[in-house]
C-alpha cells in the first residue's frame, strides 16, 4: 500500500477493486475481535491441541465496537449508543488496516425495533456497499414494510433505492431486534439475514431476508424445513454460496447449501456425524451446543461456546474429524467475537 503515493496512475491501479479481487488469496481464516484488536487463530504447534491468537490489526476507533457483518473481506462494526439513533458504524479492512466511519444515514428509524446492517461487494461494479435495513415507520396493524438504504463507497453517500421494500411481519417484540442478532451473511452478491418465527412463535414460517447488492432490491427466501428451526439454526457462507446449518439434531449437524435463490432450492451438502469424532475431540461437539461457522481448507469448522471452549474440524469427504483445538486460555470469547473471514485487498478509499 505504500506505493499508492508514487503517482496518480499507480494510486488508481492499486485502488481498483478488480486488482485486489484478482490477486488476493482466497484462503479463509478464523478471526477474533475484542477491544479494537483483530487477531487470527493459529495452532500453537502442529501437534498441539490449543490455539494462539496472532494480532493482525489494532485501531482505537473500533475499540468499543462489535462486528455485526462480514462480507467479501470487509467488516461492519457498531459502537452501540444508548438508543439505535445514537449508534456509530464503521467499516474496516484488517488486511489494508483501513477504518472508515460511516456518515449518519438520512432516514430516522421511527420503529422501536432498530435496524440491521450488512456489507459486501457489488459484483457488477466491483464496488463495496453497506446496506442498512429498517422499518421506515411503525404501524399498529402489524403490516410492516422493510426498507433499505445503501452506502456506496465509490459515491461516498447514502441513497434509498426505489425498489427496496418488501412486506414482512415484525420480529419478536421481546427481543427488540429487527432481525436475528446473528451477523449478516454475504454470499453470491447478496446480503442475507435469518428471520425467526414472528410474534413469539404464533405460527409464521421463518424466512431469510436477502438484499441483492447489484439490483439493490429485496427478496424473501424459504429455508429448508427443519423440525426445530430458530435458535438452533445458523447462516454462514461456504465457497461463495449461502449455507444454513441445522444444529438441533442429537447425532449430527446437517448443512444445506442454496442452489437457486429464485426457486429457494436447497441441497443437503454435508452431514457432520458426531460419532465420527475421536474421543479426545467429542468434548468439542456436544449436541445442540456447537455452531458451524464456515469451511477452511475443505473442512467444516464447528465451534463450541458452552462448557469447554473449542474448535473441531470435520472433513466431509473422508467423513471423519481431523483435529480439535481448545481456546480456554483466550479471554473474552463468545459467538460475537469469532468469525470466518476471507481476506481482500480492496481499499476503503476508492
Amino acid at each position: 500500500m505504500r506505493f499508492r503515493s508514487v503517482c496518480k496512475l499507480w494510486r488508481e491501479l492499486i485502488d481498483d477493486p478488480h486488482l485486489s479481487t484478482m490477486h488476493t488469496r482466497k484462503d479463509t481464516v478464523l478471526l477474533h475481535h475484542h477491544a479494537g484488536t483483530i487477531s487470527a487463530f493459529t495452532p500453537r504447534t502442529s501437534d498441539d491441541a490449543s490455539m494462539n491468537l496472532r494480532a493482525m490489526f489494532k485501531s482505537p476507533e473500533i475499540k468499543r465496537c462489535k462486528v455485526k457483518a462480514v462480507g467479501d473481506g470487509l467488516l461492519c462494526l457498531r459502537h452501540e449508543g444508548f438508543k439505535p439513533q445514537k449508534d456509530i458504524w464503521y467499516i474496516a479492512n484488517p488486511i489494508t488496516k483501513q477504518v472508515l466511519k460511516l456518515p449518519k444515514p438520512p432516514t430516522e428509524c421511527e420503529c422501536p425495533y432498530g435496524c440491521a446492517y450488512g456489507i459486501g461487494l457489488d459484483r457488477s461494479s466491483a464496488t463495496p456497499k453497506v446496506v442498512r435495513v429498517f422499518f421506515p415507520s411503525y404501524e399498529s396493524c402489524f403490516s410492516y414494510t422493510l426498507g433499505a438504504e445503501v452506502y456506496d463507497l465509490r459515491e461516498r453517500c447514502w441513497r434509498r433505492p426505489r425498489t427496496s421494500k418488501v412486506s414482512i411481519f415484525p420480529p419478536r417484540v421481546g427481543k427488540g431486534a429487527i432481525l436475528s442478532e446473528e451477523r449478516a451473511i454475504c454470499a453470491k452478491g447478496g446480503i442475507h439475514w435469518f428471520k425467526e418465527t414472528d410474534l413469539a412463535g404464533q405460527g409464521f414460517d421463518p424466512k431469510i431476508v436477502s438484499f441483492d447488492l447489484g439490483k439493490e432490491e429485496f427478496s424473501l427466501l424459504r429455508p429448508p424445513k427443519f423440525k426445530n428451526p430458530g435458535s438452533e439454526t445458523g447462516l454462514f457462507e461456504v465457497r461463495g454460496s449461502l449455507a444454513i446449518a441445522n444444529h438441533s439434531l442429537a447425532r449430527r449437524v446437517e448443512v444445506w447449501v442454496l442452489e437457486s435463490s429464485s426457486s429457494s432450492k436447497w441441497t443437503k451438502r454435508y452431514k457432520i456425524e458426531f460419532a465420527a469424532f475421536p474421543d479426545n475431540v467429542k468434548v468439542c461437539v456436544t449436541p445442540r451446543r456447537v455452531r458451524c461457522v464456515g469451511e477452511i481448507d475443505g473442512e467444516m469448522v464447528l465451534v463450541n461456546f458452552w462448557g469447554m471452549h473449542c474448535f473441531a474440524f470435520y472433513n466431509p469427504k473422508q467423513r471423519r474429524s481431523s483435529r480439535g483445538f481448545d481456546f480456554e486460555h483466550v479471554p473474552h470469547v463468545s459467538l460475537s467475537h469469532i468469525f470466518a473471514f476471507t481476506p481482500t485487498l480492496i481499499s476503503l478509499h476508492l
